[in-house]
């Protein structure tokens, strides 16, 4: 969870996101205020709060009386998800370029790293979570609070469903490529660079998802 000093419905919120993506509380299933009070150890008014926060964010829908449920994932929504993403982070890593300090670069590159260590593991968990932190980092590193939490929320159940279907064929060697020339760009400040790399490494990521998403269907 988040620092202890945070209000325990924000660290709450938090950890149920992780779980979503670690498949603790899978897409598609239904949760109880009970359940989740039980799970976590606490009382039913920061489970209630946490989960309003989360159906704001559209990560879980509430039911009257009946806790929650995991939405499931479609086309429609990757689509929709990954065109939004793009906007946005293509604007965020523009300001990343131009704001970034040699510290935040050097993390930046050992995330990277990590990245491909998972990738060379071929572990889908993995390399949903090393993924995340190198974007996550990118994001932070233009300083837009709003933008970083509308990315957080809504990449919480795609995160999940890649977690569970992996990737496709030749995916992770291509995202190493992709990082690596959005990280240079970054490294070098230049905004346009970045932001072009970084639309071409979403708008494939869109397409491969549904590519799964279509064969899964048959």
């Amino acid at each position: 969870m988040s620092a202890i000093n945070t209000p325990t419905y924000m660290r709450l919120r938090d950890q149920v996101r992780v779980d979503i993506v670690s498949g603790i509380w899978p897409l598609g299933s239904h949760v109880t205020l009970a359940q989740l009070a039980e799970h976590y150890q606490v009382s039913a008014n920061p489970v209630r709060e946490a989960l309003l926060q989360l159906q704001g964010e559209g990560v879980i829908a509430m039911r009257m009386n009946r806790g929650a449920v995991i939405p499931l994932v479609d086309e429609r929504y990757i689509d929709n998800l990954y065109r939004l993403r793009g906007a946005v982070q293509s604007m965020l890593v523009r300001d990343a370029a131009r704001m970034a300090v040699p510290e935040q670069v050097n993390r930046m590159m050992e995330l990277a790293a990590a990245y491909e260590s998972a990738a060379q593991s071929n572990d889908p968990a993995a390399c949903v979570e090393a993924n995340r932190n190198l974007h996550r980092h990118i994001d932070v590193i233009a300083d837009n609070p709003l933008a970083v939490d509308l990315l957080q929320g809504r990449s919480t159940l795609v995160d999940a469903y890649r977690r569970s279907v992996g990737y496709g064929t030749g995916r992770l060697d291509l995202v190493v490529a992709q990082h690596r020339q959005i990280v240079r760009a970054i490294a070098a400040g230049d905004e346009e660079k970045a932001a072009q790399a970084m639309l071409e490494h979403t708008d494939s990521s869109r397409l491969d998802l549904l590519a799964i998403c279509r064969a899964a269907r048959g």
